[in-house]
């Protein structure tokens, strides 16, 4: 039979890369956490295919960008192709702000399995299968949980708190009645993963046709996914056959059963929940929002609720912040993740616009603007795509910042610094709670005689980053200089307060050290 723990901080619903994410952020802020999951085991066929440059600096906190991440795909880029077969427009890697490529190509479980590993190191995190959640109540200190293991027989745990991270039909949400807001697309795709593609390219090919629109994407291991949609009148039966499979993939390779890992009939949607929490409960990846594939954002938008709501929850778990600072998650993320939903609708409305009014402005658009690549650009590389950057939240000042380009409220940028001992990117310097950044010889002093090395009861880092030579620093081990120069240079005259989840949460003159610590430790509740 199934042993569980009596009572644990943190129960955590759902075994998939939120989940796990969320364990591992925890475990790394000292608090122990519970995963639960009603599958048997880890889930073998490929799902996610993009990591993005966010998700892989959240992996980055637990030591996951050295085992797993080094060891994907980097993607270069997309092309977007007519149906005369003229690639129409390009799109490029992009900047690596935050640390990583933009775009990395993953195969989930091999994800999975790397995030396992990590746990099985840590003795603050576990796991347990085959545990059904059949029931959740809420007192005035805690939840508890029903749970019941492969036998039948039932298990109570005692949690402070759930994190519901269940999958799109959450059983959790259903369960405490929260609506989900937006719209499903009429139509379904078939996307079909594949081994040993001839294709080797590492962008993927958009091909936005009137007849059927349909996307290639690279994979590991020499694999490529093919996306098709679904046109009026296939059935999910005919499309699934193995003749009609072999017919879609004509064009781009011959293939056997052998090469094809999976196929199945997806129907997108795009959904937000209304609220993430209701009490000590919080919803987190596909629980509280479903968007479309298009951008490559949906595991990533929950990776970006995992690091959110795990470094809050360690706050209030261990004594540094008061239980409304929860509330903050839905105010950040409920936004930021709509505007992604958003922008994955834009980019199938590229794609996919099969309606002879919607092709002809998709048309009449793109030979508009081939005058102005700047403008296409603008639009084919997603230079609109929203900047991390919250409008709202736990930030000293957010909206009263005395610099036009201040940084206050958004994720600061993950240069590579030079260090005596060599470079390194700037989070290893950091750690994985709140970080002290000065930039000048006045902010290097204070923070040489601050005494705090911890804030809302995890650890506060010092760190000393010169945009040029390295300074004259008191700190031991002296400052560290980016090469590339000048990425924080609006503030190079204060201390940046850094947040667990690496977003600038102050700016403030090095004289109002002690104080503004204070305000903020008091904006923590």
């Amino acid at each position: 039979m199934t042993v569980y723990p009596q009572d644990i901080p943190v129960l955590i619903v759902g075994a998939g890369p939120t989940g796990l994410t969320t364990g591992l952020l925890l475990a790394r802020y000292g608090v122990r956490s519970l995963i639960v999951d009603r599958n048997a085991a880890p889930m073998d066929m490929p799902r996610a295919i993009v990591l993005d440059d966010e998700g892989a600096r959240t992996l980055q906190v637990f030591g996951a960008d050295q085992t797993y991440v080094g060891g994907t795909i980097a993607g270069d880029g997309a092309a977007y192709v007519d149906d005369a077969g003229r690639v129409f427009a390009r799109v490029g890697a992009g900047a690596e702000t935050y640390g990583f490529a933009k775009r990395h190509f993953i195969n989930q479980p091999e994800m999975e399995h790397a995030l396992h590993e990590h746990i099985a190191q840590t003795d603050l995190c576990d796991m347990r299968f085959l545990s059904e959640v059949t029931s959740l109540v809420e007192d005035a200190t805690g939840v508890v949980a029903t749970l019941t293991d492969q036998t039948g027989a039932s298990h109570t745990v005692r949690a402070q708190y759930v994190v519901a991270a269940d999958g799109g039909r959450s059983p959790i949400r259903e369960r405490l009645g929260i609506q989900m807001q937006g719209s499903t697309y009429a139509q379904d795709w078939i996307v079909i993963d594949t081994l040993n593609d001839p294709d080797i390219a590492n962008h993927s090919w958009f091909f936005c046709s009137n007849a059927r629109p349909h996307v290639s994407i690279p994979a590991p291991n020499r694999g490529r996914r093919y996306e098709f949609m679904l046109l009026p009148g296939e059935t999910h039966e005919q499309v699934l056959e193995d003749a009609f499979v072999r017919k879609l993939l004509a064009p781009f390779r011959q293939i056997d059963g052998a090469d094809i890992v999976r196929k199945t009939i997806y129907t997108f949607h795009a959904r937000i929940a209304d609220k993430f929490r209701v009490g000590r409960i919080l919803l987190a990846g596909d629980a509280a929002h479903l968007t479309p594939p298009f951008a490559g954002q949906g595991m990533n938008a929950g990776l970006r609720d995992a690091w959110n709501v795990a470094w809050k929850l360690a706050t209030v778990i261990r004594g540094g912040a008061g239980d409304a600072v929860l509330d903050s998650y839905f105010a950040e993320r409920r936004d930021p993740a709509w505007a992604m939903i958003q922008l994955a609708v834009v980019m199938g409305d590229i794609v996919m616009p099969i309606d002879p009014q919607a092709l002809a402005f998709r048309e009449q658009l793109m030979t508009s603007l081939k005058p102005f690549p700047g403008v296409q650009d603008y639009l084919l590389q997603m230079r609109f795509k929203p900047r991390p950057r919250y409008a709202a939240g736990l930030f000293l000042d957010l909206l009263d910042q005395p610099f036009e380009a201040s940084i206050v409220g958004e994720m600061i940028p993950q240069p590579d610094v030079q260090t005596a001992q060599g470079v390194i990117k700037l989070d290893s310097l950091l750690g994985a709670g709140f970080a002290l950044i000065a930039q000048d010889a006045a902010g290097a002093a204070a923070l040489a005689g601050l005494k705090q090395d911890s804030l809302a009861g995890v650890p506060l880092a010092r760190c000393v980053l010169s945009m040029d030579v390295p300074l004259d620093c008191p700190l031991p081990g002296g400052a560290v200089t980016d090469p590339r120069g000048k990425l924080l240079r609006t503030h190079r005259d204060q201390i940046l307060l850094i947040r667990p989840d690496r977003y600038a949460a102050a700016a403030f003159a090095p004289s109002n050290l002690a104080q503004s610590l204070a305000d903020y430790a008091a904006v923590l509740g």
